[in-house]
């Protein structure tokens, strides 16, 4: 909202109080970028006596800026436009700037002005009266003027600002990448290495991938291509310089990415004599081996009946693309159930142990005492947490040195329901 606009409402502006503008002091001047414009205003500026210099005008109300000459120096412009003043007949109606230079940076006895002095009441510019010195911060004021019949208060006004010139010129950065490799097999490993030219300081790295945004990183200058999800194009967003972003888009790169996966599956468990379905699956066509025990050996979910533990093989192919994967199947005793076990807190067999508990996400375990009331109940034991304690309901209440009866459902294939007696010993 601009100041004038606010009268209609509040009349004269002698009782609103204005907060100070960010760059109300030298120390905190707003970084001017070549080219980019810049809102301001001097409403609710002040004077710092120790920073502001008077060799243009007597400050009243002093807003700052700087800017950074390129690697070549040159002259610049500073425009001013747009300038929008409170009308109230006791504030100023121009304001006045000029470009300084500060060998030691907001120190008066250092400052240089190295232009003109600049002032008005619309749109003007001020130009560097010599050529600025290559890579060197320079100070721009600005105040609003306190001068004039019946003027009792500095100009407020609102104002862009906007700097140009051969001394600002960026010489803008270029990104290019390359690849060695741009037909891949999902998984592969490809370096996309990236050259930068004319940017000093880097900022962001942004990979896209067919226009989304895969990877951000200020630091990395490659692209790891082995989680590209499928065809399609690849390219780099540079962005450099600290303060006045500038970036630049490199060509794309077109990878053919064929799928390929191969997963065989959680380890399995079966007693002597018995089978059990494997849970493979992948991106191809799938050959498993040993085939011998397996009712197929092209089916992703063959049935497996090996007289003795095996590892199986699961070969997946897609074109030249190849994954490997393999599964064990354990033959034996599915589950092995203790006995017994000690629950008298010295962290030797103090809970209840089912070896391959864990293998079995949907095993029931209930447990009685002599009289038949249920001590112990869960669907699941996969982890020590859900072992039994030796507690009535593992809820703390210790129970007695006994004997107890368990009945136990895998939940699972073929497999039988396992009762018998555990013993408490204390």
């Amino acid at each position: 909202m601009k100041l004038n606009d606010l009268l209609v409402f509040s009349g004269l502006f002698s009782g609103v109080v204005f907060a100070q503008p960010s760059n109300d002091a030298c120390s905190n001047a707003e970084r001017l970028c070549p080219n980019v414009i810049t809102a301001a205003t001097t409403t609710g500026a002040t004077t710092t006596a120790s920073t502001d210099y008077n060799f243009c005008f007597t400050p009243s109300s002093t807003v700052w800026f700087m800017f950074t000459t390129d690697a070549d120096g040159g002259t610049v412009t500073v425009d001013l436009s747009n300038l929008s003043f409170n009308p109230d007949p006791t504030t100023g109606q121009q304001i006045e700037a000029h470009i300084i230079e500060a060998a030691t940076p907001c120190s008066i006895p250092s400052y240089i002005p190295v232009s003109a002095c600049g002032n008005g009441a619309t749109a003007f510019n001020v130009t560097s009266s010599v050529t600025l010195n290559a890579n060197t911060t320079y100070y721009f004021q600005v105040n609003g003027i306190n001068t004039g019949p019946g003027v009792t208060q500095p100009a407020q006004c609102d104002f862009d600002i906007t700097i140009s010139g051969a001394g600002v010129q960026q010489i803008l950065p270029t990104a290019t990448i390359s690849a060695t490799n741009t037909i891949l097999c999902f998984g592969d490993v490809e370096t996309v290495n990236s050259t930068i030219t004319n940017a000093d300081d880097t900022v962001n790295f942004n990979w896209y991938f067919n226009n989304t945004l895969l990877l951000s990183s200020p630091t990395q200058d490659y692209y790891n291509a082995g989680i590209l999800p499928g065809n399609g194009y690849l390219k780099l967003i540079f962005e450099t310089d600290l303060i006045c972003t500038v970036t630049d888009t490199s060509d794309s790169i077109y990878f053919e990415v064929t799928p390929i996966s191969a997963d065989a599956g959680p380890d399995k468990f079966i007693g002597v004599g018995g089978q059990v379905q494997l849970d493979g699956s992948g991106d191809g066509t799938a050959i498993w081996s040993p085939a011998a025990s397996l009712t197929s050996a092209t089916s992703l979910t063959p049935i497996a009946s090996p007289a003795e533990t095996t590892i199986y093989f699961l070969t997946v192919t897609n074109g030249a693309c190849v994954a490997t994967d393999s599964v064990n199947v354990f033959v034996g005793e599915v589950i092995t159930i203790y006995s017994s076990f000690t629950p008298n807190g010295d962290d030797i067999n103090d809970k209840w142990i089912i070896q391959n508990s864990g293998q079995f996400d949907n095993m029931e375990i209930w447990v009685y005492d002599r009289s038949g009331q249920q001590v112990f109940h869960t669907t699941n034991y996969a982890t020590q947490d859900k072992w039994w304690d030796g507690t009535l309901k593992n809820e703390g209440d210790p129970l007695p040195a006994s004997t107890y009866f368990y009945v136990i459902d895998l939940k699972e294939g073929d497999y039988p329901v396992y009762k018998g007696p555990v013993t408490i010993i204390r």
